[in-house]
């Protein structure tokens, strides 16, 4: 199994843990690990990865919230690998220019749920969403800790 590109395979996607698939040897066996936003807030846990079984190749990771450092609620989100980044030293999938407030407009997951190209658009638009409603200027840590306002598109 490999981490995939953004090559467009969406269809017949399975949950690893589910399946006789396993991580290749050159390549990081991230379930567990932390996943930390842009401003380096722990925002939950690499729950599952989903991925095509074709191609082998992983598309999404499903971030779970049930254990974060800013009092998000629980829950489960789907983040497409493409555009995470991996320390390999302290175990951790980083996620650039994703922080607490871009969480908002991402899609749930849920067990069994479709995901094909509209799923694929619906989360890339979200992630293009600039930060809203932070009164320190992104990059600072904690931002979603001063949030006062929460809107939503």
């Amino acid at each position: 199994m490999n981490f995939a590109d953004n090559s467009g395979d969406y269809s017949h996607l399975e949950e690893l843990s589910d399946s006789d698939f396993e991580i290749v040897d050159d390549q990081p066996d991230i379930l567990g690990w932390d996943i930390h936003d842009t401003h380096q807030n722990k925002i939950g846990e690499v729950y599952e990865l989903l991925f095509n079984p074709e191609t082998r190749k992983v598309r999404y990771i499903i971030l779970d919230m049930e254990n974060n450092d800013v009092n998000l609620e629980e829950g489960r989100l789907i983040i497409p690998i493409d555009i995470a980044e991996f320390d390999t030293d302290k175990d951790i999938v980083k996620l650039p220019g994703v922080s607490t407030t871009t969480l908002d407009y991402l899609p749930i997951y849920e067990r069994g749920r479709e995901i094909n190209k509209d799923t694929d658009d619906d989360i890339r638009s979200a992630l293009d969403i600039p930060e809203r409603d932070a009164p320190i200027p992104p990059g600072s840590l904690n931002v979603a800790q001063t949030k006062f306002y929460k809107k939503k598109i």
